[in-house]
């Protein structure tokens, strides 16, 4: 993960559970809990560039993976993070579907939009 972020330019910081993240735009509404719902825009790759999933959604923060519950209260509502999560943190040792293998690392863009 370090050095994907190295190789693309992220000037991350380590949190303690491990995720790697940036914030390009701190946002300046509310900043979101677990309990909250959320409504984000979003890229999702692998390390290898490859992109598995963009889109906006609307999901309550708690039915997310654990790297976003982590990483997305981190802004307020219109703010932007990069975030890189050991799939310990995403789709662990299952993956998902056939776009995630196992045990892979992800890394996101991700715009807050809104808050409730």
């Amino acid at each position: 993960m370090i050095a994907f972020a190295k190789s693309n330019s992220i000037n991350y910081t380590e949190d303690p559970s491990g995720i790697l993240y940036e914030i390009t735009n701190p946002g300046t509404g509310t900043k979101p809990s677990v309990t909250n719902t959320i409504t984000v825009t979003y890229v999702g790759k692998l390390l290898n560039g490859q992109q598995f999933d963009a889109g906006t959604i609307t999901y309550g923060l708690s039915s997310l993976i654990k790297g976003w519950q982590i990483a997305v209260p981190k802004i307020g509502t219109g703010g932007s993070i990069k975030v890189l999560i050991p799939s310990s943190l995403g789709y662990g040792s299952q993956g998902a579907g056939s776009s995630i293998p196992p045990n892979s690392p992800l890394y996101f863009e991700i715009t807050l939009n809104a808050v409730r």
